[in-house]
């Protein structure tokens, strides 16, 4: 049975921090900050996660998934809650918890000083990215299972995440490691840098592929049957929402987690991606995806960190993922590589040698010119030695910027 609870270890984590923010003070931020730097240290503490053993009841599993759109809607309420000021209380919400606690939640919450609310927005993100981001995603993989695809979509519209449902399903796997996709990140550049290039492309992707599928179906693109508006009117209502908890703060409050939430996803698709090439018209393999199977990451992104599989076949649920041992692994764990990221010059370090091993035991010789083009374009010396720079006999020049 603790191979099924442990997937929702993440849920309550979330409901914890969610009820503790209503404390005030340090406990807007305490508990949730902690988990970044706990989940690397865990990762190195615990062995590695190759179990591949079969789950007899994934209804156990799907429910732990389903919780993610009624706690995104707790989380976004209790930060628009937060934003309140003097004896505003969003629908009794402080009077309702002060029944439970004793405390006073509305004075807790108007004697906070700001920076306290500064650094709120951190566990705001994580959480939101981990209800919203994580098991969204999962559950648009699903498009077979129309509630599942559902709840998937309007978690992450809450977060104004109405591109990414549909560019990562219909386009992030089937553009994987060329210059169409939003998600791989050139070789050379850092995380700050790729992060508009992926917000242009995931819009630009999502809005195409809807109006193709709507061509298709013989449907007007500005018409309830884009998908696209209607996730736009969930997002809308909610920046309302906002609104009516706590004016014009609210909706700022709303907007910044937004957006931090979409640079915290796209710092996950960065690390899961970084500097991996493929021909276009080459089959996505699991090669082309930095894999991961350390066991606490694995436990709280829903097995995310088996990406390898996740690409390979996109369509399996998270629990039936296989390890992949064999395939390119991110440096020093998810989490560990997932913080090295934020550091420019950290992530240099630790992903240029994994990137000449990828060259050297993974990427096929086809792939060799995109690698040559690659590292030229990159300003990264150390990654002329790779061995499709030396099958050449020489450094290549080349010129433009491939983008990935």
């Amino acid at each position: 049975m603790s191979r099924y609870l442990r997937y929702y270890i993440g849920p309550v984590l979330t409901v914890v921090g969610i009820v503790s923010a209503a404390f005030g003070g340090m406990w807007l931020w305490l508990v949730s900050a902690l988990a970044f730097p706990l989940i690397a240290l865990l990762d190195q503490v615990f062995p590695f996660d190759l179990d591949e053993r079969p789950y007899r009841h994934p209804w156990i599993l799907d429910l732990a998934l389903y919780l993610s759109l009624p706690l995104a809607m707790y989380l976004f309420f209790n930060l628009f809650w937060l934003a309140g000021s003097g004896s505003t209380d969003a629908l009794g919400y402080g009077a309702w918890l002060s029944t439970f606690t004793g405390v006073d939640h509305v004075a807790a919450r108007n004697d906070t000083a700001w920076y306290h609310y500064a650094i709120m927005f951190i566990p705001m993100t994580i959480g939101a990215t981990a209800v919203a981001g994580l098991a969204g995603h999962e559950l648009t993989h699903r498009t077979s299972r129309p509630l599942d695809l559902w709840l998937g979509r309007t978690a992450m519209a809450l977060n104004w995440g109405i591109a990414f449902p549909i560019e990562h399903v219909y386009g992030h796997h089937a553009y994987v490691g060329t210059m169409k996709d939003p998600a791989t990140a050139a070789r050379g550049d850092s995380t700050y840098q790729h992060l508009p290039k992926a917000m242009k492309r995931t819009v630009l992707n999502a809005w195409e592929i809807e109006k193709n599928r709507l061509a298709k179906l013989g449907k007007p693109f500005l018409s309830w049957h884009n998908v696209l508006l209607r996730m736009g009117a969930v997002s809308l209502a909610t920046t309302a929402f906002a609104y009516y908890c706590a004016g014009w703060l609210g909706v700022l409050f709303h907007l910044i987690v937004c957006v931090s939430t979409k640079f915290a996803l796209e710092n996950l698709n960065y690390i899961e991606h970084y500097g991996l090439v493929r021909v276009p018209t080459a089959p996505v393999q699991p090669r082309h995806s930095w894999n991961c199977n350390h066991l606490v990451s694995g436990v709280l992104t829903y097995n995310l960190t088996r990406h390898s599989h996740h690409h390979a076949d996109a369509q399996v649920h998270f629990q039936d993922l296989r390890a992949h041992a064999e395939q390119p692994m991110m440096p020093r764990g998810f989490m560990t590589a997932y913080l090295a990221a934020l550091i420019p010059p950290l992530w240099r370090k630790l992903i240029a040698p994994k990137l000449l091993e990828w060259d050297r035991t993974q990427a096929d010789r086809s792939e060799y010119a995109l690698i040559r083009q690659a590292n030229a374009n990159s300003g990264w010396p150390e990654l002329q030695a790779s061995v499709a720079n030396a099958s050449t006999g020489q450094t290549a020049q080349a010129s433009g910027h491939l983008g990935y």
